[in-house]
């Protein structure tokens, strides 16, 4: 099961963005390590901020909960039903790939695209003149924001698990997403020192998450829902 990054901020899923903020900013100044924080529980804090304070991530992380809490009560109610009975294979396989498409594949999905596909662009624009200050600050704006998406790819993909029937599916997504992490790093450490190693590799794996995705863009076509 997926973090649960309202309670990592000490709030509910009732939580106005204001009261999201305002947390934020509390926990930021009590567990930053410069005020003798650990690093770790900073981190967690930066994770679940990023994810809620934007709309669009909130949205598709709550709609991941959602359908664990709804499967775990469906779990439940067969095991009350049948208590001393071995599980049989889901009579619902259908509604569970669908839901697991719906609230896991399509928003990571979605979140993948605006990673991978403005990529080129901004790989040209930085091209052009990487030692101008305005282009690199753009381009550093990228990989902070499309590493906040992909925590929540993760975060979406960690929190339900796919079933059988999908099994190689959500392998690809699995691998698509760590190749845009590892390329995005790669990519950050170029920006701190202008060593064209990281430059290098960084597009590379960037080039293969792109082909991944349009692999999985192959294979969500062939699928109902």
């Amino acid at each position: 099961m997926t973090r649960d990054f309202y309670k990592e901020l000490g709030l509910s899923p009732a939580a106005t963005a204001a009261d999201i903020k305002v947390a934020y900013r509390q926990l930021v100044k009590r567990h930053h390590p410069d005020a003798g924080g650990d690093l770790q529980r900073i981190v967690a804090i930066n994770l679940a901020y990023g994810v809620l304070s934007q709309a669009e991530t909130r949205q598709a992380y709550d709609a991941t909960q959602q359908g664990n809490v709804q499967r775990q009560a469906a779990d439940r109610a067969r095991s009350w039903r049948q208590p001393r009975r071995p599980s049989p294979p889901s009579p619902n396989a259908a509604g569970e790939a669908h839901q697991w498409l719906r609230v896991v594949f399509d928003p990571a999905n979605r979140q993948l695209s605006k990673i991978i596909t403005p990529f080129p662009g901004q790989l040209r624009s930085l091209s052009a003149n990487p030692y101008d200050d305005r282009t690199m600050a753009a381009f550093c704006r990228y990989i902070s924001d499309s590493q906040r998406r992909v925590d929540l790819v993760q975060a979406l993909y960690q929190g339900c698990c796919a079933p059988p029937a999908l099994t190689d599916l959500s392998t690809d997504l699995y691998r698509c997403f760590r190749h845009a992490q590892e390329g995005l790093s790669q990519l950050s450490l170029y920006t701190r020192g202008y060593v064209d190693d990281y430059l290098r590799d960084g597009r590379e794996v960037m080039r293969l998450a792109r082909q991944l995705r349009h692999g999985l863009q192959q294979k969500r076509r062939h699928l109902h829902g």
